[in-house]
């Protein structure tokens, strides 16, 4: 059954990462706040769908407030990042972001050294320099490296804030914490699409609200098989797994699909990178 999960969670991952190209070349990049706007509201509705009951602690507002804007920034920044750069690495880099709450357990929560930690920070160094080289003829995009950094701190954070939340309460209020964050998340897009996309929803929803719906069920389902694995399989072995499986699911999809081509640089740098989080993880 574990391995049922496991599969399930790569996957969805990889489908996260799929939806957000699929909706940038249908919608020519534009929309990105209306379509963080539909995918929280399918988040949201999965854990509405799924839990079994609602039970309240006012504890719960800080925590929600701190992850509802990490999540907008993770998925309104990453759909844009994929719009002006590789699928493939943004999603790689956007993965390195598991170094802010790995961070915080070291500095504060004195959580102890994991023996890939050092080795892990060696490769993400060279890898970011690898895959970040381009030809002169084809520098970088800075609108993708503005996104990537926002879409890396956003998705980062939102890691840091829920481990903080089930450490103040006890592993508690899971699809509670989720379900309030997600509902602060609508409310946030809902107002800035009004603001900055209103002449465009009608055309974004046509074009985009199944990509969206997939993106949205998938986040949901990720995130619930997690707190799943997590109590079934060690920690250690899961987040690789998972982290290693859907970047590589997402490289080949956007190489063979998509026909993203890497230079040599950036394909060694790739490869190293997927070390990287394996070692980080344990």
């Amino acid at each position: 059954m574990a391995f049922l999960y496991l599969i399930s969670t790569i996957l969805g991952v990889s489908v996260q990462n799929i939806t957000k190209k699929m909706f940038t070349q249908k919608n020519g990049g534009k929309g990105v706040y209306f379509f963080g706007l539909m995918t929280s509201f399918a988040a949201m509705m999965f854990f509405v769908v799924t839990s079994s009951g609602f039970e309240w602690d006012s504890g719960l507002i800080l925590y929600a407030v701190l992850f509802a804007v990490s999540y907008a920034a993770a998925t309104v920044f990453g759909v844009a990042a994929v719009a002006y750069g590789s699928l493939s690495i943004t999603s790689l880099i956007v993965s390195y972001s598991l170094m802010i709450p790995t961070v915080y357990g070291l500095v504060v929560l004195k959580d102890p050294v994991s023996v890939g930690l050092f080795p892990g920070i060696a490769l993400l160094l060279i890898s970011l320099f690898l895959v970040n080289h381009k030809d002169s003829s084809s520098p970088v995009n800075a609108k993708w490296i503005v996104c990537v950094c926002l879409a890396f701190a956003g998705n980062g954070l939102c890691s840091l804030f829920q481990k903080l939340q089930q450490v103040e309460f006890n592993g508690g209020f899971k699809n509670e914490f989720m379900i309030l964050s997600l509902a602060i998340v609508v409310i946030l897009l809902g107002i800035t699409v009004f603001a900055t996309e209103k002449k465009d929803v009608k055309t974004t929803f046509k074009s985009g609200w199944y990509i969206a719906l997939a993106f949205g069920v998938a986040n949901g389902a990720v995130n619930l098989f997690v707190m799943i694995l997590s109590n079934i399989m060690p920690v250690s072995l899961m987040f690789p797994l998972i982290s290693a499986g859907g970047i590589i699911i997402t490289y080949l999809i956007s190489k063979f699909i998509y026909k993203e081509n890497l230079t040599k640089k950036q394909f060694i740098g790739f490869l190293i990178g997927v070390a990287s989080v394996i070692f980080l993880n344990i």
